[in-house]
């Protein structure tokens, strides 16, 4: 917090310019910080005071305006989004010991809807279809059973952080009424294996609080990354952002992984690139699985490798992310690999 001293021909226009602010950001932070009776009233400067108070000094405000300014310097901002459709492509390749295992490719369709409410944004999701194109014809049945466990999720209202990611789950108790509708229907296919037990159990924990099982689902937090904000233009990866995979080898553990980002712009798009890799440091705990539960059967030594690419296109102009493409290849050696990749594109009207 600093001050501004009033100078001789100042108005809060001229002021906000110079320090690179909205009026109202200027009005309102001085509003909330100083005595009411040096209020700034009906956007004229303060009657009874010399200063106005802001958020930092002079000379650091006028430094951001310049980067602001400066063509290296990328704002990716929220807005308002009226109902816009995306066209989601996932391809699945699991391989053993050179034999494609699961092969699949399933297309998505999602309605979605954002605005901004109370301070927050807040985002409508709807699936308005969900396809097996492709799979082998022995995981089918399979693939199409478990797609009914999807269906709780089909429509979603989720409170956002300021970055994108998702805050809140605000239609949770509707997603647990679905559930135990579904679950009260299914009850009579099931049998009384510890598998189907399983199934029943994760069932009532995911969907009376979904907030984990989405931040841990690679499609949502693909689509609510957390991209948002202001950035800089840089020709190489920067950062190193420590985060967990849920593995899909090695039966849902977490995986320990650093995320660098890199920010480009492509004509009137801004382009981002994140790179991921295991944390050689700090995924110990995938060795002893492996030496005790497939080691074994593989009679290999464990030499796991991950990787995660990703690279996004965004509109700067209505805050719309226009496409993405991601790959995820994870491995234990030459033998056991899953390699998952996700099209996530723009329905133009």
């Amino acid at each position: 917090m600093d001050k501004y001293y009033i100078k001789n021909g100042d108005s809060l226009e001229s002021i906000a310019e110079e320090l690179g602010l909205k009026v109202q950001e200027l009005i309102n932070y001085h509003n909330d910080n100083s005595k009411l009776h040096d209020n700034i009233r009906d956007k004229n400067l303060p009657k009874w005071s010399d200063h106005i108070i802001i958020a930092d000094t002079v000379d650091n405000l006028k430094m951001k305006k310049k980067l602001k300014n400066s063509p290296d310097h990328i704002n990716i901002f929220q807005r308002d989004t009226e109902p816009i459709k995306y066209l989601i492509t996932q391809k699945i390749d699991m391989q053993v010991s050179g034999n494609s295992m699961i092969d699949s490719e399933t297309e998505i369709i999602w309605k979605y809807k954002k605005q901004k409410k109370d301070g927050s944004f807040h985002a409508n999701l709807e699936q308005e279809s969900h396809q097996i194109k492709y799979i082998k014809s022995i995981y089918r049945a399979l693939a199409e059973y478990m797609q009914k466990f999807n269906k709780p999720l089909e429509h979603l209202i989720l409170k956002l952080s300021d970055t994108g990611e998702i805050d809140e789950v605000e239609n949770q108790e509707e997603i647990n009424k679905q559930w135990l509708e579904f679950k009260k229907n299914l009850t009579p296919e099931l049998g009384n294996t510890p598998e189907e037990k399983h199934m029943i159990e994760s069932g009532d924990k995911d969907f009376s609080d979904s907030l984990p099982l989405l931040k841990n689902n690679t499609l949502y937090d693909l689509f609510f990354s957390g991209i948002y904000g202001e950035h800089e233009v840089s020709d190489k990866f920067e950062g190193e952002e420590k985060k967990k995979y849920i593995s899909q080898i090695f039966s849902s553990e977490k995986v320990n992984i650093i995320t660098k980002k890199k920010f480009d712009k492509d004509g009137e798009l801004i382009k981002v690139k994140l790179y991921s890799e295991a944390d050689s440091t700090n995924n110990h705990h995938l060795k002893s699985i492996y030496d005790e539960k497939l080691r074994p059967f593989f009679q290999e030594e464990y030499n796991y490798s991950f990787s995660w690419s990703v690279e996004y296109s965004f509109n700067p102009g209505t805050g719309i992310m226009v496409s993405c493409n991601s790959k995820i290849k994870e491995m234990t050696g030459s033998s056991y690999n899953h390699v998952m990749e996700h099209i996530i594109q723009l329905v133009k009207n």
